[in-house]
């Protein structure tokens, strides 16, 4: 009798370990948590709530680009209230579209991050038009990520009207990359954010800045449904302006002449005002 009750405990206690380890599961498969659904932070006597920022924006998009996005997204909830987050935000900014993967609003400083979801090893520097990745014995060229994210910054400097040093632009990779780049500015692992984050320790944005800012970014914010084939179509017509330029030799960042210029790698377009603009393409 006592060898029963004894197994009918036990197999009580095994149920019990079992439900409540398919709850966690769910939990974490879902990817959401209480700060992420229902945000409300609070500046000086000013409450801002941000119930949709969050969630509302890419469900649509299926991509791996998507995946590394929520990745670092989850990442970003666990940072203290005082830190206001916003994830794949598309604003607008003279008419056109940008959109950015990651802001950060806080009393040191807005952080505007990128997010890449790469495997492979990783090379680039600071002032090439495109970066390579190589898996398997391939490469593959992809936009300079750091340049991609300076046009976010720019973009948010033009709305929020704040000088440069304000800002802390981030390009993060989650880890099934290997990073093998020589840059001045961050570009890091996943596992590196936050602690990358709080090494700003000190405030250099009073609360009226912060609040300014977030007020500023929800007038800007793009939330209609379309967003995605609107940005989608001024990217494509930003390309087009940008080749037609291209063609007829002027810079398309600063207007110049572009010249031919011999470089390690070979022959390359460059801009005549070098060195205050970078920009060049290969041959």
């Amino acid at each position: 009798m006592g060898i029963f009750l004894l197994l009918v405990i036990l197999v009580i206690v095994f149920i019990i370990f079992v439900a409540g380890d398919n709850k966690r599961t769910s939990n974490k498969k879902s990817g959401k948590s209480k700060r992420q659904y229902n945000k409300t932070t609070t500046y000086g006597n000013k409450s801002t709530s941000f119930d949709n920022y969050n969630y509302i924006y890419g469900d649509a998009i299926g991509s791996k680009g998507r995946q590394g996005e929520d990745t670092i997204k989850e990442k970003l909830s666990a940072l203290p209230q005082d830190y206001v987050v916003y994830n794949d935000v598309y604003i607008k900014v003279n008419e056109r579209s940008v959109q950015i993967d990651h802001i950060i609003v806080s009393a040191y400083g807005i952080f505007v991050i990128e997010t890449k979801n790469y495997t492979g090893n990783i090379y680039g520097t600071d002032d090439a038009e495109y970066w390579s990745k190589y898996i398997h014995g391939n490469e593959y060229k992809f936009r300079n990520p750091l340049k991609q994210n300076y046009y976010h910054l720019k973009s948010l400097q033009e709305i929020l009207a704040f000088p440069r040093n304000l800002f802390v632009p981030i390009v993060v990779f989650t880890d099934n990359a290997d990073i093998k780049c020589e840059t001045r500015e961050f570009v890091i692992y996943e596992n590196q954010l936050k602690s990358t984050i709080y090494g700003f320790k000190t405030p250099i944005m009073t609360t009226e800045a912060v609040n300014y800012a977030i007020n500023r970014l929800n007038a800007s914010l793009i939330l209609d449904k379309d967003r995605e084939k609107r940005h989608a179509n001024s990217i494509n017509q930003y390309i087009r302006e940008k080749n037609e330029l291209i063609n007829q030799g002027i810079c398309p960042r600063c207007k110049s002449k572009l010249v031919e210029r011999n470089g390690k790698y070979g022959k390359f377009l460059g801009c005549s005002n070098y060195p205050l603009c970078t920009f060049t393409k290969e041959l």
